[in-house]
């Protein structure tokens, strides 16, 4: 008989965390249809598409007033920052040039931006932050709303605070770069040595600046604070599926999908509407994993 405790021993664990999976797994899948996900990640991606142009033209502004001994014209280079959030390869390679086109009727009378125009662009770009707000008040559960005033202050402070953070962003990058060529002029390096650690930052600075704009979204927009265990679970899994769906999804539209040499311009629109619709539901994903995870926590310490 005492032979035989051991195997029984052995086999309880990995039941006992295989049962934990699927319960996590079954309330995840309830809360996510409960909560109408898709619907949210609808809305989310409106509000994208409704802020693109008012958010690109900030920044490049912004960015052209604190970045002027850098860039005359700061306009590749910022759309070259929002571009690298965007799948690579095949009709994706075209989005860059679909965000160029969007804001270079804008800039060509960029000098003309009045302080009322960009304060009108700044309450356009207030309607992403908006459905951000009202879609993470349903994920977490957090049963407090900011009221309509104090909402839309908010959001206000929410976008400019962006521009400047995406501002902020684009100077550590330069920064990186111009390390990066120091280190090309002193230990000359060669070509594919420098390719590839191009390539690395590139990788580098995308994947840590998605992140940490996840985390300060999931953070911050709720009325309610979230606290931080449920803020870095929620960032990190959004994160981390955000780089895979953008893998996936440059694999596809090169290899499987490549509609460009018959609808071309259509084909990278619709491509990237798509994108931006399940860029939204990994978003959503991110906060319902994190949701879900507390929620069993609590409920297996007692607190």
């Amino acid at each position: 008989m005492d032979s035989e405790s051991p195997p029984t021993e052995r086999h309880h664990a990995p039941q006992g965390a295989w049962h934990k999976v699927r319960e996590f797994l079954r309330l995840l899948w309830k809360k996510f249809g409960d909560d109408d996900a898709f619907f949210l990640s609808a809305g989310i991606a409106w509000g994208v598409l409704f802020a693109l142009v008012p958010l690109l033209t900030l920044g490049i502004g912004l960015t052209g007033f604190v970045l002027s001994a850098r860039f005359d014209d700061p306009t590749q280079a910022v759309v070259a920052m929002f571009a690298g959030a965007l799948p690579q390869g095949g009709a994706a390679a075209n989005f860059a040039d679909l965000l160029r086109n969007l804001v270079a009727e804008v800039m060509v009378n960029r000098t003309g931006l009045t302080v009322a125009g960009a304060i009108v662009f700044v309450w356009l770009a207030t309607r992403l932050s908006g459905s951000l707000r009202s879609t993470l008040f349903r994920v977490f559960e957090t049963g407090k709303r900011r009221g309509l005033v104090h909402g839309k202050l908010y959001d206000i402070m929410v976008v400019i605070v962006g521009v400047v953070l995406v501002t902020l962003n684009l100077g550590v990058t330069i920064v990186f770069s111009a390390a990066m060529d120091f280190g090309v002029d002193i230990f000359a390096w060669g070509g594919r040595t420098v390719s590839l650690a191009e390539r690395f930052l590139g990788t580098v600075v995308a994947v840590v600046s998605i992140w940490t704009l996840f985390l300060l979204i999931y953070r911050y927009l709720p009325a309610r604070r979230t606290p931080w265990r449920t803020t870095l679970v929620a960032a990190t899994f959004a994160a981390v599926a955000h780089e895979v769906l953008k893998f996936a999804f440059s694999s596809y539209v090169t290899e499987f999908a490549n509609y460009t040499s018959t609808l071309g311009n259509l084909a990278t629109a619709a491509i990237l509407l798509l994108w931006i619709y399940y860029g939204a539901l990994v978003f959503i994903l991110g906060g319902e994993v994190a949701h879900v995870y507390t929620m069993l926590r609590a409920r297996r310490t007692g607190t």
